[in-house]
């Protein structure tokens, strides 16, 4: 039972000695249902991607001059974003993997779909790129678009200190184990790094994974990059990745912090703007790309995060404890 993914081995009630019949039935269905997910969710292929291999590229081979030296794909006018993939001729592309939320489920619409509508947005004076998924793609026809009714709020930031070469540095905010968050997905800090150089200021955030938190025998942090050029006041770049660690040395990383952290295994880059990006778009990006990460929020804006969530969202265990006595037991 331990070996199964949790949003499997939850499917599963009762101990075998219960109810003999129906726990070796479930259990032998899920089996089959993991063995298949970690076939189709082979994180190894992922990192370690090829390709000579690539399913895309066998059907369309001249999308390979299209690629970038991080095999980011060139979005030109042969190709239509959607949120949940790239129209191409006859076929959609699936966007990469780590993409997905959780990097298993489904596409981060959330993120994808502003991705998109920036880019129609700003076209031609911003250039996008983005990484796709090699080993599948769809005949158009079997697409259907799936619409979600969660919702993830960005917050609004004040550009008061933006071009102010002398406000750089780290700041780090740490989960509250006792978040409801939590749920979600297993996060210990996210850390947040402003530096300048030549006129130049160099945002990067990425988010670190709690030590259990792993995929077959990695650990995935997402990561964005972006430049601001603070005498015309233009941010010209954003770019957001997946650092990827081995599990082995993963708590290098742990004990680390930026600009001096433990180097990863691999960066694998997912998207890129180039060009002149409005702060309102910079943040709602960077805020919907760590889909699921409500330290975001509490960076950028703390007091809205205190507004935003209730305590029993934020700190579960706190709310409960300031219940009366026999309130709240059935949340």
């Amino acid at each position: 039972m331990d070996s199964l993914p949790f949003g499997l081995s939850t499917m599963i009630d009762g101990e075998p000695g219960l109810d003999p019949d129906g726990f070796w039935e479930k259990a032998a269905t899920y089996y089959v249902v993991a063995a298949v997910h970690r076939i189709y969710f082979s994180f190894d292929k992922v990192v370690r991607e090829d390709l000579d291999a690539s399913e895309v590229l066998k059907t369309y081979p001249e999308l390979r001059d299209t690629l970038d030296e991080d095999g980011l794909l060139f979005v030109d006018r042969d190709l239509v974003l959607h949120d949940g993939g790239i129209e191409h001729r006859d076929h959609m592309l699936h966007y990469h993997p780590l993409l997905r939320r959780g990097y298993t489920a489904r596409p981060n619409f959330d993120f994808l779909g502003r991705l998109c509508r920036y880019h129609r947005e700003t076209k031609p004076a911003n250039s996008l790129r983005v990484a796709i998924d090699h080993r599948r793609i769809m005949p158009k026809e079997y697409y259907a678009r799936i619409i979600e009714a969660d919702t993830w709020y960005g917050p609004p930031f004040d550009p008061a200190k933006l071009d102010d070469p002398s406000v750089v540095g780290l700041t780090v905010v740490v989960r509250n184990k006792n978040s409801l968050f939590e749920l979600t997905n297993h996060l210990d800090r996210t850390e947040f790094l402003w530096s300048y150089r030549y006129g130049i200021k160099t945002f990067e955030t990425e988010e670190i994974s709690s030590a259990g938190y792993q995929f077959d025998t990695y650990y995935l942090n997402r990561y964005v990059h972006s430049e601001r050029a603070v005498g015309p006041g233009i941010t010209r770049h954003l770019d957001g990745a997946v650092k990827v660690y081995l599990s082995d040395v993963y708590h290098d990383r742990v004990g680390s912090h930026l600009p001096k952290e433990a180097r990863c295994f691999r960066k694998i880059k997912l998207w890129r703007i180039d060009g002149d990006i409005d702060l309102e778009s910079w943040i709602n990006l960077i805020c919907f790309f760590f889909k699921s990460n409500e330290m975001l929020i509490e960076y950028f804006n703390p007091r809205a995060f205190e507004e935003m969530f209730e305590l029993r969202v934020r700190d579960f265990a706190e709310w409960k404890r300031q219940q009366p006595k026999g309130a709240g037991e059935d949340a």
